[in-house]
């Protein structure tokens, strides 16, 4: 458990890191990974900026850089294997817009973060903690989605994915309750954001008949 008492929403496993991730890794720290201990630039504030909470490969990241040159992108992840694996993506790519967070993203944002920051955030297939006594452990819950309201702009964007359908109804009923939040459908969403690539992740759940939710949302106060 963390010094201060919270639960964390992931439990750090150990995975393989390809040679070329651990390559990325040390070859690219520099110019890419956050120092987590140091506050995020106010450019983050004053220009379109969007923050990816666990990227897993990476996939959508590396999408919104691309497809957003003008907009700063950064990614948060716990695995060193995804991080590597988007530093790897981002030298291929050439693109100097990306930033990556090692490490939890509560934190971060709470004390590192500058309020009305972010343009976008996206949040797709986090550990949904399927078992009803880890439910507490999951990070969308009434606290975090204040703290999101805190980070992103007025009239910015939430989208939020998820393969496990007790979770998605908890989290819609969560923002239904909310009078700062406004459920738009996908199709109000930039083309970008309609045409993402479909990740490693959703492809298999999709090959198994898994059924997959999403959720977006305006910030309107």
């Amino acid at each position: 458990m963390p010094t201060d008492g919270r639960l964390r929403s992931f439990v750090l496993r150990k995975g393989r890191v390809t040679s070329n991730q651990k390559r990325a890794l040390v070859e690219l720290k520099d110019k890419f990974i956050l120092n987590k201990n140091i506050d995020l630039e106010m450019s983050w504030s004053i220009f379109p900026s969007a923050l990816d909470i666990g990227f897993g490969a990476g996939e959508t990241t590396i999408h919104l850089a691309k497809s957003n040159p003008q907009m700063s992108v950064l990614g948060a992840e716990v695995y060193l294997s995804g991080v590597g694996s988007v530093l790897s993506q981002a030298e291929e790519e050439d693109l100097d817009n990306i930033r990556i967070l090692h490490g939890d993203i509560v934190p971060f944002l709470e004390d590192k973060v500058p309020d009305d920051c972010f343009d976008l955030i996206l949040m797709f297939y986090p550990d949904p903690w399927p078992k009803r006594k880890h439910h507490k452990r999951r990070l969308l819950q009434k606290d975090f989605i204040s703290l999101l309201n805190k980070k992103l702009k007025r009239d910015s964007i939430f989208y939020f994915k998820t393969d496990w359908t007790h979770y998605f109804q908890e989290v819609r009923r969560l923002f239904e309750d909310n009078k700062d939040w406004k459920i738009i459908e996908k199709q109000e969403l930039d083309d970008y954001l309609i045409d993402l690539p479909k990740t490693s992740f959703e492809q298999k759940a999709l090959n198994s008949g898994e059924e997959l939710n999403e959720l977006a949302l305006r910030k309107v106060n």
